[in-house]
């Protein structure tokens, strides 16, 4: 099966390569030489670096070009995750932070969660990279007024409003169930409903949008 987008390797280790390509092969991919990186992501593309094999010097280029180029899709893959590289790795724009030796089903489906425009990245890591969006963020009141809200806000119901009103706070789901006494699962439910009337995909997208939009204390 031949894929639209292109795919792209960044790295200086072979059998992580090899790897990676046997994993893809439907993808086609192939090595990227970040000399040629305008011209061979003319038309969009994958970018997969192993950031464990580069030097510091090119995965900053690589960073800066997505910094300029928002529409290409960074994936970055370390051999020892941890949550302070991930954050700071999605940070600098990328879409998606995991193991460099992910199975191989989960590093498809790595790929296709980032196609889709999500975020790849561990809970925790995403929990830490929230708090650190929120405290660099202005202000803002901490419950949602639906009658002051614009847009996509109107459509949430009461419960709705208070599991987001609690998750712009930078709670876990775990905090927002101990918070308004229900369960995770309910939690969980509720994020959905709020992620389809919203018309964004994960937490960090619906801070974004939370604070774009003024929201009022009730």
């Amino acid at each position: 099966m031949l894929n639209v987008m292109k795919l792209f390797f960044i790295g200086n280790r072979p059998k992580v390569l090899e790897r990676w390509d046997k994993l893809l092969s439907d993808w086609q991919p192939e090595l990227l030489d970040i000399h040629r990186i305008e011209e061979k992501l003319a038309q969009g593309g994958i970018i997969m670096m192993h950031l464990s094999s580069v030097e510091a010097e090119l995965s900053q280029l690589v960073f800066s070009y997505k910094k300029h180029n928002p529409s290409a899709i960074l994936i970055v893959c370390t051999d020892t995750p941890n949550e302070e590289e991930g954050v700071e790795a999605i940070q600098n724009g990328a879409n998606g932070y995991t193991n460099t030796y992910v199975t191989g089903s989960l590093l498809l489906e790595v790929v296709k969660t980032v196609l889709r425009g999500d975020i790849w990245a561990g809970p925790e890591l995403l929990q830490k990279l929230l708090r650190r969006l929120l405290s660099n963020m202005p202000v803002t009141n901490s419950k949602v007024d639906t009658a002051e809200s614009i847009n996509c806000f109107d459509a949430l119901s009461s419960r709705e409003n208070q599991v987001l009103s609690v998750l712009i706070t930078g709670a876990s789901n775990k905090e927002i169930a101990r918070e308004l006494d229900i369960t995770e699962r309910t939690v969980k439910a509720h994020l959905s409903s709020i992620f389809q009337k919203t018309g964004v995909s994960d937490r960090v997208a619906l801070v974004l949008l939370t604070n774009k939009f003024p929201l009022k204390v009730a």
